[in-house]
């Protein structure tokens, strides 16, 4: 679990709410959001312009999370090494 848990933990969220400022944490959520809108819109005009089901949605969801805790992570914990 140490590689998992390095790169896709909540370690890069703890490392933000005590070093950062609430206007960083507040900035990498909004950016959290684009990107998730962003990623179901590209799949979208990518799968041939139909509407996506809710499964593949949430796939996409899932994998825009695990993108997003790996740059957090990168930034705050892994990078500053």
């Amino acid at each position: 679990m140490g590689f998992i848990q390095d790169w896709f933990g909540f370690n890069g969220w703890n490392e933000l709410s005590t070093r950062g400022s609430i206007f960083a944490t507040i900035a990498y959520r909004v950016f959290f959001v684009f990107g998730l809108a962003a990623a179901i819109i590209v799949y979208s005009y990518a799968s041939g312009g139909e509407d996506p089901s809710l499964f593949w949605i949430v796939v996409v969801g899932f994998l825009w999370f695990l993108v997003f805790q790996f740059i957090v992570n990168l930034i705050f914990v892994n990078g500053s090494r």
